[in-house]
């Protein structure tokens, strides 16, 4: 079974609390990608996926901001840890993307489906 790190997204988009949601949507249709990190103050403070914005929006103004719509407390997974760590904490913890972490420093993020992918063709 591989560890995290041969399949996490390397180098994910991370963006300030404040930002607001149609700037993380640009963000993540420039970047392709379904979720981004935010951070506060040079650390990690959440994740935003495009679900998180799908039902955010839902009814409510334009302009509320990532900080309304993350998950938090994030959720971190060590780099040199198995998949079936990170399998057990998707199902714990009911989310689909974790921020994967290196020597207490955010290096990366996977998803849920990161995992499928792994194991479709096999």
């Amino acid at each position: 079974m591989p560890k995290i790190s041969h399949i996490m997204l390397k180098n994910p988009v991370v963006v300030p609390t404040g930002t607001k949601l149609n700037q993380a949507v640009q963000l993540m249709k420039k970047n392709n990608v379904a979720s981004l990190l935010v951070s506060r103050n040079d650390r990690l403070a959440g994740i935003v996926s495009v679900v998180d914005i799908m039902y955010s929006i839902e009814g409510r103004k334009q302009d509320i901001t990532v900080d309304e719509v993350m998950h938090s407390p994030e959720f971190t997974i060590d780099s040199d840890k198995w998949l079936t760590d990170a399998i057990l904490m998707f199902e714990r913890c009911k989310t689909s993307h974790i921020a994967v972490v290196e020597n207490g420093e955010t290096i990366g993020i996977i998803r849920a489906e990161d995992i499928l992918h792994t194991y479709r063709f096999k």
